[in-house]
């Protein structure tokens, strides 16, 4: 009896931690599709006399109230607009414009059906 139990215990176990996990919904999760970032203005290890300014463009699937933006390490409140095609276009600021050195930009999001995906990308400010 106590043989068959344990066994009975092993295998719900075994079972609970090889199944699915959930997402931020409470949905199971067995595939998934993680957002997607592209078209990012200035591009990707592009040179600049200033940086302020930038936006890119996040996928359909991105759920737009996980999505957080960092530059340089400090996070930032960004526009986020839908677009008819249902992509998201996303606009930051600094509060200053940044007139040497390096501009370390990283975005987090998770998707609709509960992946995430992380982007970052430099632009250099040369004088």
């Amino acid at each position: 009896m106590k043989n068959t139990l344990f066994l009975l215990l092993s295998l719900i176990s075994a079972a609970a931690m090889a199944g699915p996990r959930t997402g931020h919904h409470g949905d199971w999760i067995v595939t998934c599709h993680p957002p997607k970032f592209i078209q990012e203005k200035p591009v990707k290890d592009s040179q600049v006399t200033a940086f302020q300014e930038f936006e890119f463009i996040a996928s359909q699937n991105t759920d737009a109230q996980t999505l957080k933006v960092w530059v340089n390490n400090k996070l930032l409140d960004v526009n986020i607009t839908p677009l008819p095609s249902g992509y998201y276009r996303i606009v930051g600021k600094l509060p200053e414009p940044l007139l040497e050195g390096k501009a370390w930009i990283k975005v987090t999001s998770e998707s609709n059906d509960g992946c995430n995906d992380l982007r970052a990308w430099n632009v250099y400010v040369k004088k």
